[in-house]
């Protein structure tokens, strides 16, 4: 009572508000804008299935959990049409995922091709010509999720005819009542086995399949084309580091996406195997529930995947980086506080070892390597130099004198022996 009553209500009030929400996050973000379209367009079939499916799981069992007033003859005719329309919502939210990450995974291949119905509407638009261009483009926009509801209401056409109402009598309420019993198409092992291996190949493991599959080659192309991009250009760290985590931000999602699929609706499959192998045993009720309750938990939480994570993630992405350009500048300014404590420590040792006439130390090796440089002092006037050669041999020896000073001021040290022994 606790799983099917409380906590599946829980979730689908819970689901509906986050896919209404995302809906409206997705319309304002990328329809106002003509940004993402396509995925766009997907993301809200998706969430429209997925709301379709909650609110059936709700009508389908789990209200009868609830300790609510609830006609149950009603509930029992309604029931042979909230199972097929089940497995519709469940068939198609199922294709919306694989059509979302065939979307990433196409944008990834080829990120130019899908701008251009957006272009293409802004051009016309801009000529006053829109009419049918403008409802042709976005026509065209619709087919993939138009094709997906379609293909998955004609999947479950037997789902319609699994269940059926028949009279019985209601020994606790003293009447007649309506009930709700298999159909002898249920109940064939050959119609089963159809079942079984339709479900398998269209909603438990061929779409987990592709999504395993494409989310590998997803992440194993964006990570190509930056390694690619790497190597034709050439990148300054924060350009490298804004493509790492955008490298980052689209594994982690595509393994948040895989796992929450993986997760959720392996149990359905499962069960479906033993139903055939095996047969329905009492035990299995639990595990039914559990897995269906697995399913609702799957349906709720899409629009967190696609909407919430994305801007969590990045948000954590983002106070990484921060945290670490914090810690680069405080590494760089404990590095220069130490190369300053350096100088000093070597500027006192300097001027100690030669009794505070550094410069004098200095003056005298220059003119013990150049000596022509003592004109300088001798010189009445402005001519320094009798010719160019003693006035180059000066500009080399000053030209020495300062680039071991740079050196010295670069490394942070004062190699007084190094230094004075060289211009010696």
């Amino acid at each position: 009572m606790t799983v099917n009553g409380y906590l599946t209500t829980a979730l689908v009030i819970l689901g509906t508000i986050g896919n209404a929400h995302g809906v409206k996050r997705v319309q304002v973000t990328n329809l106002d804008k003509k940004r993402g379209i396509v995925l766009a367009v997907s993301l809200i079939a998706l969430a429209i299935w997925d709301t379709i499916l909650l609110w059936c799981a709700f009508f389908y069992y789990a209200i009868r959990k609830l300790p609510i007033a609830v006609n149950s003859d009603w509930l029992n005719i309604l029931m042979p049409w909230f199972h097929p329309f089940s497995n519709i919502a469940n068939t198609a939210a199922t294709w919306c995922v694989v059509a979302i990450t065939w979307q990433r995974f196409m944008a990834t291949r080829d990120p130019f091709r899908t701008p251009r119905s957006a272009a293409l509407v802004q051009s016309f638009r801009s000529e006053r010509r829109i009419s049918f261009m403008y409802c042709s483009t976005y026509r065209r926009l619709l087919r993939m999720p138009i094709a997906l509801s379609t293909g998955a209401v004609l999947l479950n056409i037997p789902a319609f005819f699994e269940f059926n109402n028949y009279l019985c009598y209601n020994q606790e309420e003293n009447r007649i009542a309506v009930s709700v019993r298999l159909t002898a198409l249920r109940n064939q092992k050959a119609y089963a086995l159809y079942r079984m291996i339709s479900r398998m190949i269209a909603v438990s493991i061929g779409p987990n399949l592709c999504i395993l599959i494409l989310t590998l080659l997803t992440v194993f192309m964006l990570r190509g084309s930056n390694r690619t991009r790497r190597e034709l250009f050439h990148m300054n760290e924060n350009f490298l580091d804004r493509n790492a985590s955008r490298e980052i931000l689209q594994t982690l999602i595509s393994i948040m996406l895989v796992s929450k699929f993986l997760c959720f609706r392996s149990l359905t499959f499962v069960l479906d195997l033993v139903e055939v192998t095996v047969g329905v045993g009492s035990y299995n009720y639990y595990l039914v529930d559990i897995s269906n309750f697995l399913v609702i938990l799957n349906s709720a939480t899409n629009s967190l995947v696609f909407l919430k994570a994305t801007t969590w993630l990045n948000n954590r992405l983002v106070e990484r980086k921060t945290m670490r350009r914090k810690k680069t500048v405080c590494d760089a300014g404990q590095l220069f506080g130490a190369r300053l404590s350096i100088l000093r420590s070597s500027w006192d040792q300097a001027l100690a070892l030669n009794g505070k006439n550094l410069g004098m130390r200095i003056l005298h090796s220059i003119l013990r390597r150049q000596p022509t440089l003592l004109a300088v002092f001798r010189a009445p006037n402005l001519m320094l130099y009798a010719n160019d050669k003693e006035r180059q041999a000066a500009l080399d020896a000053w030209n020495i004198f300062i680039s071991f000073i740079i050196r010295e001021m670069k490394m942070g040290t004062w190699a007084m022996g190094d230094t004075l022994s060289g211009i010696a």
